[in-house]
């Protein structure tokens, strides 16, 4: 029977690197083990006239394999969230979020896409509600009257919070298919303090593990724990939350939102 237990062993390994992605460093094929040593027996030839010769005994000494390299993850680069332009960029000096919106529209990020702008209340409003970046169906009629617009706007409303209360942004405020680069986050950061010390909201809410990492800067844990942790963010209290899109689909994520992470950032008394 095959012997898996060098690929067991290296699957362990990779386990306890605690990522959902598989490193390998060449394509994995199996290869037998190396058979042990045989004892060949030759049976002595026939002599009439002389006692039988003794058996002779071989033993052909079995290759040793060639020893696994040590597997070495990639070191993590990591961008420093000091790294930032010299010469300010037209937006900081924004007085109004109009003005704002307007600057940040002709920045090279948004120059070739379609801009979308914050919807609902956008003057000092109770919640701020950040989402990672527009899908189609939001900007059919507008975030608050998509599916989970509508089932964000209940769940609020069992904490006395109105939909005019609300308000509604986006980290990226252009389509994107997929997490942008982490220098491309920085920027976007940056744009969002700006915005938000603009709308003046009580409480900034962020929305999924895409905006927990590069919007809070929490790079080693899953909204699913840390959620509704209390943090500021752009001097205002903030913390992050199970994305809509997963509870609409998952009834205990839900759960896990209304019972376990919104009571634990104490922000709704």
């Amino acid at each position: 029977m095959p012997d898996f237990s060098e690929l067991a062993s290296y699957l362990k390994a990779q386990i306890d690197l605690d990522s959902d992605q598989l490193y390998s460093d060449e394509p994995w094929s199996w290869s037998p083990q190396p058979a042990q040593p045989v004892v060949q027996f030759t049976p002595p030839k026939p002599a009439p006239n002389f006692a039988p010769s003794a058996p002779r005994f071989s033993s052909a000494p079995a290759s040793q394999p060639k020893p696994r390299p040590a597997y070495t993850p990639a070191a993590k680069i990591i961008i420093p969230e000091s790294a930032k332009s010299a010469v300010p960029s037209a937006y900081e000096s924004a007085g109004t979020l109009e003005e704002f919106y307007n600057l940040v529209s002709t920045e090279k990020l948004y120059a070739k896409n379609s801009f979308v702008k914050g919807e609902g209340n956008l003057n000092k409003p109770r919640l701020l509600l950040v989402v990672y970046s527009p899908l189609p169906k939001y900007l059919e009629n507008g975030y608050a009257k998509s599916d989970v617009g509508e089932m964000v706007a209940r769940m609020f409303a069992g904490l006395n919070i109105r939909p005019e209360e609300i308000g509604v942004t986006y980290f990226c405020k252009k389509q994107v298919s997929r997490i942008v680069l982490p220098q491309v986050a920085l920027v976007f950061k940056k744009m969002l303090e700006k915005e938000v010390s603009l709308i003046a909201p009580q409480t900034v809410i962020f929305f999924g593990d895409k905006l927990l990492k590069q919007a809070l800067s929490q790079n080693n844990v899953k909204v699913v724990d840390f959620g509704g942790k209390p943090l500021e963010f752009a001097k205002t209290q903030a913390t992050a939350l199970i994305d809509p899109e997963e509870m609409l689909t998952n009834r205990q994520l839900k759960l896990v939102t209304w019972k376990i992470q919104i009571p634990k950032c104490g922000f709704f008394g």
